[in-house]
């Protein structure tokens, strides 16, 4: 069904535009930035407005809010900065389905890569982390699970070998930090993620790109079939939803 195009609100407008700023270099890491009522005279915006985009640029880490003191640049990430639409996907209701297709394309390529040039180094340390993994499951520990889980598919990410597809995954990375935080509630969602943990690994290990970019593949379609039906049963807060 068609979806009517979305305009972009005042938040939005003021957010992508600083991020613009901070990404062209007018105001750098550790900059002090203007105080609110000049962006309030640059933008023709309301005081409430500009208040809640700087929210927004807070929780997006580009910026931090000192109490007293002002607002300033934190250190830039590029992948926060590659693109300024990260900020309304963040903030706004987001299709768990759009996301994880996006997640399934770009984590699979990384898979692939992983696969062609591990190192047996970096495969060791994949293995550290199936262990450690392994004890949470073993614990029921779903908490720290998550935090290996995320540490694992951010390893992978950087084993890859490819900047800009490194740079990609680090943009969602947040958001899918927070979808794996939820959707890994269950003891069986565990368990079934980390046989698929376990094969990706195996197959980086052999160098099987194909198979590693297969095994990555399901492996999302699982945990977003599953995070799906969790909020369909509202078992995950609202913002997650479709």
């Amino acid at each position: 069904m068609y979806a009517p195009k979305q305009t972009k609100t005042k938040c939005d407008i003021v957010v992508d535009e600083v991020l613009s700023m901070i990404a062209k270099g007018i105001y750098k890491e550790g900059e002090k930035l203007p105080p609110e009522h000049y962006f309030v005279e640059y933008f023709g915006m309301s005081r409430v407005t500009i208040r809640e985009s700087f929210k927004k640029l807070s929780m997006l880490g580009v910026v931090q809010i000192k109490q007293g003191e002002g607002t300033f640049v934190t250190k830039s990430d590029p992948s926060k900065l590659i693109q300024p639409a990260f900020a309304s996907i963040i903030m706004n209701n987001l299709s768990v389905s759009q996301l994880y297709d996006a997640r399934m394309y770009v984590e699979s390529a990384i898979s692939r890569l992983a696969a062609h040039t591990a190192a047996e180094e970096q495969v060791a340390h994949l293995e550290e982390l199936l262990t450690a993994m392994d004890a949470e499951v073993y614990t029921r520990d779903t908490e720290r699970f998550s935090a290996l889980d995320i540490e694992f598919h951010e390893y992978l990410a950087e084993i890859a070998g490819n900047y800009i597809l490194s740079a990609i995954y680090r943009t969602i990375k947040d958001i899918i930090a927070k979808y794996i935080t939820k959707s890994n509630l269950s003891p069986e969602v565990v368990r079934v993620s980390q046989s698929y943990h376990q094969k990706i690994v195996a197959a980086i290990k052999e160098h099987d790109s194909e198979l590693a970019r297969q095994l990555m593949e399901k492996h999302v379609e699982i945990v977003r079939d599953n995070l799906i039906e969790r909020i369909k049963a509202e078992e995950v807060p609202v913002y997650l939803s479709e």
